[in-house]
């Protein structure tokens, strides 16, 4: 088994560096630049063009918008498994908000510099509690550019749910307390993580380490 991780926007694999999946194949794969005019479906597959073919199966674990990705990806190859972790499963799930981005051009102000500077303000309600964490929060923006940063955020905005092959297992892992992605837009989870917020992933890996081993 081949385990594929995709990280959520304006992160990188540092969001998973808690998890403990010993005993499995694992890979990264963090964001690339898009091409102009490029939609997520296709960006998605030049994404998956990173990994070497392999006979081996494939669970993919994406965490927020990395769990979009992932099921634009299954919907277009042979995909054993795919995990999301704080992430959503139809337009239906998106909050409103997000929904007016593009609409408004609402991108346009998405900048890692000001993220950097204004974490500090919305860190704690997103779940960047401590000083350390918005420092990784802060580290892991800086290495994208403003221009994934806002191309990310429009594709988001209009992202509707891709068809997914029924052989393909969905697991959804969504936290109580998630203010990103909020867990009472999420029509169903398989498992739920208690006052978890939207980077649970990080701060709870234990429990979510366990809940994955148990599905593969």
């Amino acid at each position: 088994m081949k385990i594929i991780l995709i990280p959520g926007l304006a992160f990188d694999c540092r969001i998973f560096e808690n998890l403990d999946l010993s005993g499995y194949e694992v890979e990264h794969l963090n964001w690339i630049e898009p091409k102009t005019n490029e939609k997520i479906h296709e960006y998605s597959q030049r994404l998956f063009s990173k990994i070497e073919p392999s006979s081996e199966k494939v669970t993919l674990i994406g965490h927020s918008l990395g769990g979009i990705v992932s099921q634009e990806i299954a919907s277009a190859h042979n995909i054993e498994k795919v995990i999301l972790i704080s992430s959503i499963q139809s337009r239906k799930e998106l909050p409103f908000s997000f929904k007016l981005v593009k609409p408004l051009r609402l991108d346009v102000f998405f900048t890692k510099g000001l993220c950097v500077k204004t974490v500090r303000f919305w860190g704690k309600g997103h779940g960047f509690e401590t000083e350390n964490e918005q420092n990784l929060f802060k580290s892991m923006v800086g290495n994208q550019t403003n221009r994934y940063l806002q191309w990310a955020l429009r594709e988001l905005s209009t992202w509707h749910e891709p068809t997914i092959p029924a052989e393909t297992e969905i697991i959804h892992i969504h936290g109580t307390n998630d203010k990103t992605l909020p867990y009472k837009l999420v029509k169903k989870t398989d498992f739920t993580i208690e006052n978890g917020t939207h980077i649970c992933v990080l701060k709870r890996a234990a429990e979510i380490s366990a809940l994955i081993k148990n599905v593969l």
